[in-house]
């Protein structure tokens, strides 16, 4: 601990029993991100697998938290194992189908703690081996384990990240994208996958109105825009979300126009990195239509069909330099 430096990622281990885990869950020291839930059935089959595997004395994966101002431990997982696990704790769900241990079949803890005490002490004693991210490491280097964990869909990376900026960016980019919900097929039925394609439209429209700028020998990678986005947002007043909220709404009707007419695909690899680079230059292309007092239609059609910009755009890296680039190529095409 203690050598943070730049965009060194502090971290420690530490290993905390169950009982422990699931006390610190109810007293909130523990949180998990606000994502879709899996289906019951799923959360049964990831129940009894957790429980048997800690039954049979295996070692399970590190569980990898960030560590929030107030202490607490936001759990960074793909696979909710541990989030099922508790909730196997706090009596939801039965284990089912155990290879080894078919006496337990459609127990909950209850039961478990009735008929068979012994095991449930084995259960409560099984430690975990936490990694936990330091608060004093940037909030854009917890992103950015998702990447080196485990890719993140962008569901679960917008839970995370509302859960770390705190509840006022989730609220602002609820109203940012609230005007989309039931406008457009082309964009995500779920707000979290919303509110992250709305935070990359922003981005790349801060970059080309220079509100983001990188300073002397700098280059803005990915996740350290992202967070430049989210800090941006949060600084915004009221009017500011208003105004912005109308103005996604009506870029998304002319974007739907525009559909209905050539049929692009915007609605194409839905919540996917190819859709979310797409839908951040057009977006933007209307705005900066918009601003030229030129016309929006005519403005996607001299953009939208350039083979040679959409392969520069999806095979380069996002960060500052190639979004500039990026918006210098389409600032000529729309002269």
């Amino acid at each position: 601990m203690g050598r943070f430096s730049g965009n060194y990622i502090d971290s420690y281990e530490k290993k905390i029993p169950v009982r422990q885990i699931f006390q610190m869950y109810q007293e909130k020291k523990i949180v998990f991100p606000a994502v879709p839930s899996m289906k019951r059935v799923t959360k049964i089959e990831r129940i009894s697998e957790m429980v048997e595997i800690i039954l049979l004395g295996l070692a399970l994966p590190t569980v990898y938290v960030s560590e929030r101002q107030n202490g607490s431990l936001l759990v960074l997982e793909t696979d909710d194992r541990l989030r099922c696990l508790i909730e196997f704790l706090e009596g939801y769900y039965p284990v089912r189908g155990l290879e080894f241990y078919p006496e337990l079949d459609e127990r909950g803890i209850e039961q478990l703690e009735q008929e068979f005490p012994s095991m449930t002490s084995w259960l409560y004693d099984y430690s975990f081996s936490f990694q936990i991210i330091e608060y004093t490491t940037p909030r854009y280097m917890h992103m950015q384990m998702g990447n080196y964990i485990e890719r993140w869909n962008f569901t679960r990376e917008q839970g995370i990240r509302n859960e770390l900026y705190g509840e006022d960016l989730e609220r602002r980019l609820a109203k940012l994208e609230q005007t989309l919900w039931g406008l457009s097929p082309f964009l995500s039925k779920v707000s979290l996958n919303r509110q992250y394609m709305v935070l990359r439209i922003l981005m790349c429209r801060f970059v080309q109105m220079e509100e983001i700028q990188e300073e002397w020998g700098e280059i803005l990678n990915f996740q350290q825009l992202l967070d430049r986005t989210a800090i941006l947002v949060l600084q915004k007043d009221s009017r500011w979300i208003s105004e912005t909220a109308d103005a996604f709404g009506e870029v998304t009707g002319e974007l739907l126009s525009w559909e209905r007419r050539v049929h692009y695909g915007l609605e194409r690899e839905k919540g996917k990195e190819r859709q979310a680079k797409v839908l951040s230059y057009l977006y933007n292309v209307v705005w900066m239509c918009r601003k030229k007092e030129c016309g929006a239609q005519w403005g996607l059609e001299k953009i939208a069909w350039d083979r040679r910009l959409w392969k520069q755009i999806g095979s380069d890296k996002v960060n500052i330099t190639n979004i500039r680039t990026h918006f210098d190529i389409i600032e000529e095409r729309l002269r």
